[in-house]
């Protein structure tokens, strides 16, 4: 015995003296100990959209299968999945978003955030990622009302796996604060990420603005809520410089590469690339009856550009909108029996590369058209939302379509700005504008907050048999049903905010 504790005696002295260069030896210089930030940085981009986390939770079941359904942008027969049609509730469904969001995107940005802001020359990175954190936590947010915000996302920083739910209005204004600080950060003189910026490829100025604009849908937002802070922060967005092109509109840019990862996520669920929910007999999505009679009336020359029949058919006296809350059994009672014959979103609008749209050129115009009506802006808001509406079509050229200059001006004199109206007439004329963008843009999630917001267009609810809301459109989407069993702070929310149903109204939602 005491021979083998000498021998171990030595053989620890031995590796004592080999260990002097341990680290260093066995250091592989191929593979690096912590992920590079622009890795971090065009990662949390991806995972803003969903691209590269499964598309499906975001983009087929928060923004198709509810969002473009409530507020009668789409439609399907299928009632056991598109349950914004319906107004019924399903957990995996409902939940989608929220919990794709906190396992993605939230920890990846704060994340990001938490490495950016330990190197003064990563500042520009970091002012980045706080703009990328609002856009993902402004959608959130909207949907379900009261979040975890604050503590979210950093469970593998401090070990808080149960984070507080933030009162919206407290999440509102630390989400324009932070705008307000990122984009008054940016420096060019220190280190700017190009190759893994897929929104502006390393442009500070065009990050100043989109924070800018970003800002202004927030306070417009609030308009019901808190006008008084509305009106100074919209104040504080338009003078502080908006985006101020198509070009320049806020989105995440994709390269036909035909991976899932690097595809947009709306093309990949809508398109034979991916999942192909257009061509899916009897389970598929289509356009609803109420977007394609209103584009139908004010003649507009998007819908031939979204719009198809299964057999590739764009004609605009063809198209025919799916009438929402039509189940397999009433569609068997409709003039028109087979699906086939119901407007598709078109082939053109589902190419991989198209960038994801998250907020229009157009969209600002009409929002400070809504400003300078409040009196919250100088200018003109004739002029504002012109320039909107035209922006709108002709930035279809970024949906694989183009409309001649001649139809923009022809659709712009069949629909004017009442700017000898009422100022109801003024906001449906500026809403309706906005719904028919987030519609040929795919992006429904804001299409159905701006509704909430201002209640334009106006919309006719349906009364499907068995819905959750008693004939009226949801004003939230529930918490998932999980939340109330792993985190205590889950009650916090339901004591603050009301019920955990779709009809207790979020905080700005008056």
């Amino acid at each position: 015995m005491f021979k083998k504790i000498i021998f171990s005696a030595t053989l620890l002295l031995s590796v004592g003296a080999c260990t002097k260069d341990f680290e260093t030896i066995n250091v592989n210089p191929n593979t690096p100990t912590t992920v590079p930030i622009d890795y971090l940085l065009g990662e949390s981009q991806l995972f803003l959209t969903g691209s590269a986390s499964g598309p499906a939770s975001k983009t087929w079941r928060a923004n198709f299968g509810y969002a473009a359904c409530l507020i009668q942008q789409m439609s399907s027969i299928d009632a056991t999945f598109y349950k914004g049609s319906f107004y019924t509730f399903l957990g995996e469904i409902n939940s989608a978003f929220f919990d794709n969001s906190y396992t993605n995107a939230v920890k990846s940005i704060v994340n990001l955030i938490d490495v950016a802001q330990k190197d003064p020359k990563n500042v520009n990175v970091l002012s980045m990622a706080r703009i990328l954190k609002v856009m993902e936590f402004s959608r959130t947010t909207d949907m379900y009302g009261d979040i975890p915000y604050s503590e979210a996302g950093k469970g593998f920083i401090d070990n808080n796996f149960a984070p507080k739910y933030d009162a919206q209005k407290d999440i509102y204004m630390d989400m324009l604060n932070e705008l307000d600080q990122a984009g008054k950060a940016f420096d060019a003189t220190k280190y700017i990420p190009k190759a893994a910026d897929y929104m502006y490829a390393g442009d500070l100025d065009k990050w100043k603005r989109a924070a800018n604009t970003l800002m202004l849908r927030l306070a417009m937002r609030m308009q019901k809520a808190d006008p008084a802070n509305a009106q100074s922060w919209a104040k504080k967005a338009i003078d502080g410089g908006l985006i101020n092109s198509n070009e320049e509109t806020i989105a995440i840019k994709y390269s036909n590469t035909g991976a899932e990862i690097n595809s947009n996520p709306n093309s990949w669920i809508l398109g034979p690339s991916g999942s192909n929910i257009t061509n899916i007999s009897n389970a598929g999505v289509q356009w609803a009856k109420t977007l394609i009679d209103m584009m139908k009336a004010r003649k507009d020359p998007r819908l031939p550009v979204i719009a198809m029949l299964k057999n590739g058919d764009t004609s605009v006296e063809k198209q025919k909108g799916l009438p929402n809350a039509t189940d397999a059994v009433g569609l068997n009672s409709l003039d028109e029996k087979n699906l086939d014959n119901y407007s598709r979103p078109a082939t053109n609008t589902m190419n991989i590369a198209l960038p994801w749209i998250y907020m229009t050129y157009a969209e600002t115009q009409l929002l400070k058209a809504e400003a300078i009506e409040r009196g919250w802006a100088t200018g003109s808001a004739q002029a504002s939302f012109e320039a909107g509406q035209s922006a709108a079509l002709a930035q279809m050229t970024s949906m694989g379509g183009s409309i001649p200059a001649a139809q923009i001006t022809a659709y712009a004199t069949l629909n004017p700005y009442p700017a000898a109206g009422t100022m109801d007439a003024k906001m449906n004329a500026i809403h309706t504008e906005i719904y028919l963008i987030a519609a040929s843009t795919f992006n429904h999630i804001e299409g159905w907050a701006n509704w909430r917001r201002t209640g334009f267009p106006v919309l006719v609810p349906v009364n499907y048999l068995g819905n959750d809301t008693n004939g009226q459109i949801p004003r939230r989407l529930r918490y998932p049903l999980s939340e109330e069993g792993i985190n205590p702070n889950f009650k916090t929310a339901i004591d603050r905010q009301g019920p955990d149903t779709f009809m207790t109204r979020v905080w700005w939602d008056k």
